[in-house]
């Protein structure tokens, strides 16, 4: 075998390994929803997942919006009533007590997994999602 032949070899051995090492699931792709796909797929079923960030990052939460435009936000010992309403393609929310211009506005994108992202950056499933119930 030549020189050539087999550097050409491990060359291709070298690269047919680089996507063995940890974890081969690709990410999955995102679709950005419209305001109808959020009405269509979202309205009156429980968003659950675990933000990051905030003063409840890493709990198990679940927002439902309900179609009159109001809003309930739950998790372990916390039960937070809002209204949510459009701006664009963007869900807007605020507690239920405070000023419309103290509303907080997000974007949603379907994920090919089967899940959901905000803008914000929280993943979320239709709820309860099965890891929460371990």
């Amino acid at each position: 075998m030549s020189l050539h032949v087999t550097r050409t070899t491990a060359a291709l051995a070298l690269l047919a390994l680089a996507g063995c090492g940890g974890d081969s699931t690709p990410a999955p792709t995102a679709i950005p929803m419209s305001i109808e796909d959020f009405r269509r797929e979202l309205v009156n079923l429980p968003l659950c997942g675990k933000p990051s960030t905030g003063p409840v990052a890493g709990k198990a939460m679940c927002t439902v919006h309900a179609s009159d435009g109001a809003a309930t936000l739950a998790g372990p010992g916390l039960v937070v009533r809002m209204v949510w309403d459009t701006d664009g393609n963007a869900v807007c929310r605020r507690d239920a007590k405070e000023a419309a211009n103290q509303r907080r506005c997000v974007t949603y994108e379907r994920l090919s997994n089967g899940r959901y992202r905000n803008s914000d950056g929280v993943v979320f499933c239709l709820g309860p999602c099965p890891e929460d119930s371990k």
